[in-house]
């Protein structure tokens, strides 16, 4: 203050005029580059929230489509095998094995192909495993190699619980 009014006794009042202008004018110019900046960076901070709720929205979406695939192609799996135990029981299915190939695995292995980066290299390597093994089941001539794929299925199946839970973390998921 004391400042100020050395100057007002020292200047003329067009300096003190000016100078007054130029203060004012460096505030005003200091109010508007930091407008211009703030909205700027809320613009930026606008368009990332949106990129990141439209990835969030694809993820979220991947994974309802990962999980929907992966439970269709279990379940084939799974009935597939039921069919392989029927059939070695005696029970006639028609259209199951058509000239030794086995109709539904055909589609599961096709689905396989055409979503593995969809359902996750795991998942697939899984499903390949049980897909292969089902096949040495159907090929399978005595009990004894029938009960050691029996096993190893179940082995497997073990590992698509573990891996399903992994993933998605079924067992978490609770009622409150």
């Amino acid at each position: 203050m004391e400042d100020i009014l050395n100057w007002v006794s020292t200047y003329s009042p067009p300096i003190i005029l000016l100078i007054a202008l130029g203060a004012s004018l460096i505030y005003i110019i200091k109010q508007v580059t930091e407008k211009a900046i703030n909205h700027q960076f809320d613009k930026y901070k606008k368009e990332v929230e949106l990129k990141l709720e439209r990835r969030s929205s694809f993820e979220e979406r991947v994974l309802i489509d990962r999980y929907t695939l992966i439970k269709e192609i279990q379940t084939k799996l799974g009935s597939i095998a039921t069919n392989l135990n029927r059939i070695k029981s005696g029970q006639k299915i028609d259209g199951f094995i058509v000239n030794s190939d086995i109709v539904p695995l055909t589609e599961v292995l096709e689905t396989l192909t055409v979503n593995k980066y969809v359902i996750t290299v795991k998942f697939h390597q899984l499903f390949w495993e049980q897909s292969q093994l089902l096949i040495k089941l159907a090929n399978a001539k005595d009990s004894n190699n029938m009960a050691m794929l029996t096993s190893e299925y179940q082995k497997l199946m073990d590992r698509f619980y573990h891996e399903m839970n992994e993933m998605f973390n079924i067992d978490k998921i609770k009622c409150e």
